[in-house]
């Protein structure tokens, strides 16, 4: 019998299996894909704290700014000194596998999972690969196999509660200004997120995330900035933006997009997934040591997480949530406030990708007109 599997082998899953393995537990790691990092689905901005968990090689360009586009067509541009690293995602996602690997983690890609029961004996798991249906045994298991996770479905049986669809292209028209991203709002560029463009060195990574509706004619309309002979590659996925209200239980938790723990503001949720990975191990350590499964000791995972992650997530969520509503008139309105120099400044003092929640909060506490109006929505 193993001592743990990993289920999903991303970022949380890779890093979550290469810390077990440190410790020198047994782990089994399961891919669904036949290649680590693929299929792409992510626009690979990460803050430098992701590189003081995973050591990668995968940096392309970094950025410090951003011009934000409004529906009237104005755009805000805001910069800070820290530099937001532009990643290739799936030599990333390779990196951190690479870890695990190295740590001693049994990793097995294209393995399916079919089924998953836990009893008071062990985990028992099913799992497609290379055509045959196998089988393995383990003390624990672990959910990071993603916004589809199978180990949630057979566990849990629930879904995520708000999933943002994502289509994105890679284009070989480089972004002059390559030290800023653009990100675009309103109705015309997206309903109920945003729209992107990344500048990834050679490439432009360009893409739109909606909520309750395809993506795809919205990204047309934000494509027309670009040459549309010159798209290499297209990907595309689906991001969960509001996290469970239970991600452990008898003998497993769920780390990352499994478990919906995700920044609901910018979509972001690999130093989401890495942190909530990190808890996870010291977790499963301790129920290990004790040969202590019970849902008990299982709960210190998510006191733990939030205590970390979890204000955050939650105040990102309220805000994603009203802002997505708002009419191109509201959003117009908010450029007028947000424009002035004393307001950039401030969102250049304070901003921070990985807890975008403070800019927004100061914002309105700073400007008390712009929020009642905001609530009354005149």
């Amino acid at each position: 019998m193993r001592d743990a599997i990993v289920v999903g082998a991303g970022p949380s899953g890779s890093y979550l299996s290469y810390l077990l393995s440190k410790l020198g537990y047994d782990v089994l790691n399961l891919e669904e894909h036949q290649e680590i990092g693929k299929p792409v689905e992510c626009t690979g901005l990460v803050s430098e704290r992701v590189f003081s968990y995973v050591k990668s090689n995968s940096r392309i360009n970094s950025v410090t700014g951003a011009n934000v586009f409004f529906p009237n067509g104005r755009s805000v541009h805001v910069e800070k000194p820290e530099r937001t690293i532009v990643i290739e995602r799936d030599t990333f996602d390779r990196d951190v596998s690479a870890m695990a690997i190295s740590a001693g983690a049994d990793v097995k890609i294209d393995a399916r999972v079919q089924s998953v029961k836990t009893g008071s004996d062990g985990v028992t798991i099913k799992y497609k690969e290379g055509g045959q249906i196998k089988e393995e045994r383990a003390k624990i298991i672990a959910g990071a196999d993603g916004v589809n996770s199978m180990v949630r479905k057979e566990l849990y049986g629930v879904k995520s509660k708000r999933i943002v669809s994502t289509y994105q292209v890679d284009s070989a028209t480089p972004m002059e200004d390559q030290d800023s991203v653009e990100v675009y709002l309103g109705s015309e560029s997206t309903r109920g997120f945003f729209g992107w463009a990344t500048p990834a060195g050679e490439l432009t990574r360009i893409g739109v995330g909606t909520y309750g509706i395809s993506p795809f004619k919205y990204f047309g309309r934000i494509s027309k900035r670009f040459p549309k002979d010159r798209i290499i590659g297209v990907t595309g996925g689906a991001i969960p933006i509001a996290y469970l209200k239970k991600t452990y239980g008898y003998r497993n938790l769920l780390v990352g997009d499994a478990g919906g723990i995700v920044k609901p503001l910018t979509g972001g949720g690999i130093y989401t997934g890495v942190v909530s990975a990190k808890h996870a191990a010291k977790t499963l350590n301790n129920a290990l040591e004790k040969e202590d499964f019970s849902e008990k000791l299982m709960s210190q995972y998510q006191k733990d997480w939030k205590r970390e992650l979890g204000r955050e997530l939650w105040i990102d969520g309220k805000i994603q949530k009203y802002f997505s509503s708002l009419s191109d008139k509201t959003l117009n309105m908010i450029y007028e406030a947000v424009s002035r120099k004393r307001m950039v400044e401030l969102i250049n003092h304070i901003g921070d990708i990985d807890y975008p929640s403070t800019v927004v909060l100061s914002l309105a506490v700073r400007n008390p007109r712009l929020l009642m109006r905001l609530i009354t929505r005149t």
